[in-house]
């Protein structure tokens, strides 16, 4: 494999034990405005952005609200955790720190808004190894596009085969794996099912942060762990 050079991570389930606070984030919206959601509905806006789950809001359900308007109050329900609560995956800070102290530079891609992202990342530390974080709201497309991890290349300013993307979600690791990146899985509960999947997706997988060196992983001595 090529050397890494850049890294493109995921941010919830990837970098922040976070995916449990999108599990009801949805009906939990929907109930507030008095709405009986679906079943499934959860399920559906697991993998949408917040502005691609308000759209659908407002087409299943008729809602009145704005997209943004939608947004905004899903974003408030969230604020504490993000701004307080939520904390990085065990080994997280370490790992960092590794690629750090090799010269590779990092940046952020992830599905959620901006004004939750910036808080998190510098509260738990993780903003600091950054050069900069990219939203699927802002770039304008979800992660079954390659938008986001280009734009995040660019930044970057090396080779596809010379970044690596880090994504706990199968849909999002398929994209950049398509795309010419080379793939980290992790693993993450909320994607527990689907562990075979990523695997077989990945060039590398890793099950946590806790049992590897991540720079003798990834920066040239090893292409699988796990």
């Amino acid at each position: 494999m090529n050397r890494i050079k850049g890294i493109i991570f995921d941010l919830d389930g990837t970098l922040l034990l976070s995916m449990h606070v999108w599990d009801s984030v949805g009906s939990s919206y929907l109930r507030r405005q008095g709405v009986t959601p679906d079943p499934d509905t959860d399920d559906r806006i697991k993998n949408c952005t917040v502005e691609d789950a308000c759209a659908y809001f407002r087409a299943r359900y008729g809602l009145s609200a704005s997209a943004e308007e939608i947004a905004a109050d899903v974003n408030a329900a969230l604020r504490h955790e993000y701004f307080d609560l939520l904390q990085p995956k065990p080994g997280v800070l370490a790992f960092l720190e590794g690629f750090r102290r090799a010269g590779v530079k990092m940046c952020v891609a992830t599905a959620t808004d901006r004004p939750l992202v910036e808080p998190a990342v510098k509260r738990c530390g993780i903003g600091k190894y950054m050069e900069a974080i990219f939203t699927c709201t802002e770039v304008g497309k979800g992660k079954d596009s390659p938008a986001i991890y280009r734009q995040a290349a660019s930044l970057l300013g090396f080779p596809h085969e010379e970044i690596a993307v880090f994504e706990d979600a199968p849909y999002a690791a398929k994209t950049a794996k398509a795309d010419g990146f080379f793939l980290v899985g992790v693993y993450d509960d909320s994607y527990r099912n689907r562990q075979e999947e990523l695997r077989a997706l990945a060039d590398l997988y890793l099950p946590d942060y806790l049992s590897a060196d991540p720079v003798k992983l990834l920066l040239g001595q090893k292409t699988q762990s796990g």
